[in-house]
């Protein structure tokens, strides 16, 4: 008789009719065990759609099977099975292999005619099955091409928190930074799993009554509080100046906006202040800058602006 282990491993590498007799045989035994059921549904539902992971040419290399296992994940959610190890494992098997597509058509495309996007969501097909060293790589290699594309410094940001070392998250929240300095709009909470993205959205969700227009809006400031570490990216002089000069615009922006507008610019405001009292106190040793930043930011959000002397004063140095 196989053991869940075994059964869990056939699902893993994509042995779906085995796995579906292993299951099978372990319901046999305990039919009402939520991970033996999960396990046979699971492998039966993927066992009928075998050409989608096999096919040597897809239509659509990697976003078929991103699209297919999403609505899989529906319906199995739908069942009572979202938080098992049998779903678990055979995400890796299907967005294994989405994640294989996706790599065979940039290698087959290459530099002639490339579609970065494609590297974008090999990423996220690698952060899903949290493959981070190679999600990492791949998406180090996507941001020297595209700079400029926020996305990717968000699942990089994503990389690194989950690491497990504090130099690793401290560079994870600068991408982060970065992110939300080019484009905060392509934020996905979908790929923001990491602990102090999940305590900084709770703690906004609390905050802001669960508006989601408002807890996003908000997100880049409350997660630059939480960011007040030697191991961000540095800013250089250039980057600094065009901070300074769009806050210069907003600062008087607040004065004559319309009241539905306020809290845009409020919020924007706080994140500009906050990434320029990171660079004063770790970057160019300007105490006095960073006090007149804090005080700025004391004027638009009282309660912003304690929690960020509390969690300086708390550091060491």
């Amino acid at each position: 008789m196989a053991s869940f282990e075994e059964a869990l491993f056939s699902l893993q590498a994509a042995h779906f009719e085995e796995a579906k007799s292993e299951f099978g045989i372990l319901l046999e035994g305990e039919p009402d065990n939520a991970e033996y059921k999960a396990g046979f549904y699971a492998s039966g539902y993927w066992a009928n759609r075998r050409d989608q992971l096999s096919a040597q040419e897809p239509t659509r290399p990697g976003t078929g099977l991103m699209e297919a296992w999403d609505a899989f994940q529906d319906l199995a959610e739908g069942k009572g099975f979202a938080s098992t190890k049998s779903l678990r494992a055979i995400m890796k098997a299907v967005l294994g292999r989405a994640a294989e597509q996706y790599r065979q058509k940039f290698q087959r495309e290459g530099m002639a005619h490339p579609d970065f996007s494609d590297l974008e969501e090999l990423g996220k097909c690698l952060i899903r099955i949290q493959d981070y060293e190679n999600a990492k790589e791949i998406l180090q290699y996507a941001k020297r091409i595209q700079p400029g594309r926020s996305g990717i410094h968000f699942l990089l940001a994503e990389c690194f928190l989950n690491d497990g070392e504090q130099d690793f998250a401290e560079r994870g929240l600068g991408f982060y930074r970065d992110g939300f300095i080019i484009q905060p709009a392509q934020f996905d909470a979908a790929y923001a799993l990491s602990g102090v993205i999940q305590e900084t959205l709770e703690q906004l969700g609390e905050e802001k009554e669960n508006d989601l227009d408002r807890v996003l809006l908000w997100l880049p400031a409350y997660l630059m509080a939480r960011s007040q570490y030697s191991g961000l990216r540095r800013l250089n002089r250039d980057e600094v100046s065009q901070l300074q000069r769009e806050t210069h615009r907003l600062e008087k922006d607040l004065g004559t906006v319309m009241d539905r507008f306020k809290e845009k610019v409020q919020a924007r405001l706080a994140f500009y202040y906050l990434v320029l009292h990171q660079a004063a106190i770790f970057v160019y040793n300007d105490p006095d800058y960073a006090k007149e930043l804090l005080e700025s930011l004391k004027g638009i959000h009282p309660g912003l602006h304690l929690q960020v002397k509390e969690s300086m004063q708390k550091k060491p140095g």
